[in-house]
């Protein structure tokens, strides 16, 4: 993305006394640290700032410096509205109706499924996490600070499998030695957002992973959040993130599928592959998007009938 867009991004931000951020719904460290560190980096330069989202901070964020000011919109019209790591206007959920009514629209984000839906696009694909984006950003006017810092440490870390997965470059490791220049304590940080977990989640963890199905000589692997794991353990869909994880391990797999019950008949899907799989081609197919490697979507239908449905998409794509 040329320097051109990101000085046209300043110079809109700069005009504006009256900002809002917005994060995608069932929020991610990325979505979460990004939207903050923006957040912050305005609040220091004096802005009028709000900060939104539709559905709480999951408890291992609430770590994030200032989390406690995410908000579902109020009423009232903003001079500038900018979401991150959204990839479609529908990923804004409740929030969309109070972002199409600013009078002016960012997106930033780095899905390789963007579809096109604010007034000016800052889309980096190749950028492991959206906040590798916002740090050139802000670093741009100057507003890093240790607090930011930390911020776009952990959006970096959990988007990018604590520096595990292909989507990190050598910018990604340049940024965040960057980063913890400002003297933060990335070993923290990598613990809050990556590693700890509450007992009830690994419980949680622990039911499901027994019930891993395989199909294709163990190149498919699938698991199932059911509502009664969720009742069973006191937790939500929103906690099943990164156990999708432990299935694309496994040496043979190379497709990994987890589905969570979020209504009758309906899922939330998230999508695992390797061994150049494109996860964010399958997610298309069934109105959804992401990276090449990691993906997701909902998928409505009788649970068996949508595990059929998925298994052929993969096979269809599993090497000869």
């Amino acid at each position: 993305m040329s320097d051109e867009r990101y000085s046209q991004i300043i110079k809109m931000i700069n005009r504006a006394d009256d900002v809002a951020v917005y994060c995608h719904t069932n929020p991610d460290g990325d979505t979460l640290s990004s939207a903050l560190a923006l957040y912050s980096a305005l609040k220091k330069q004096g802005k009028k700032v709000n900060i939104y989202c539709d559905m709480p901070v999951p408890s291992k964020y609430l770590c994030l410096h200032n989390s406690e000011n995410i908000a579902f919109p109020s009423k009232g019209v903003h001079e500038l509205a900018i979401s991150v790591d959204c990839a479609g206007i529908d990923r804004l959920g409740q929030c969309m109706k109070s972002y199409l009514s600013a009078k002016a629209q960012i997106a930033i984000d780095h899905h390789k499924s963007f579809a096109r839906f604010a007034e000016v696009c800052l889309v980096e694909s190749e950028a492991c996490a959206c906040a590798q984006i916002i740090f050139k950003l802000l670093k741009q006017i100057k507003a890093i600070d240790k607090d930011i810092a930390g911020l776009i440490f952990a959006g970096i870390v959990t988007d990018g499998g604590c520096f595990a997965y292909s989507s990190v470059t050598q910018e990604t490791h340049n940024i965040a030695s960057e980063l913890l220049s400002y003297d933060i304590d990335g070993s923290d940080i990598i613990y809050k957002v990556f590693r700890s977990t509450e007992l009830n989640k690994f419980q949680l963890k622990c039911r499901v992973l027994q019930k891993c199905r395989f199909f294709s000589n163990n190149q498919i692997a699938v698991i199932v959040f059911a509502d009664s794991d969720f009742s069973a353990t006191d937790t939500s869909a929103s906690d099943t993130e990164g156990i999708i994880s432990e299935l694309i391990a496994i040496n043979d797999v190379k497709v990994a599928y987890a589905l969570a019950e979020v209504g009758s008949h309906n899922f939330k899907l998230s999508i695992r592959t390797k061994y150049d799989i494109d996860a964010s081609d399958i997610a298309m197919t069934m109105g959804g998007g992401g990276h090449a490697a990691a993906a997701g979507c909902r998928i409505n239908g009788y649970l068996e009938d949508v595990i059929e449905k998925i298994v052929k998409l993969a096979n269809d794509r599993l090497p000869i």
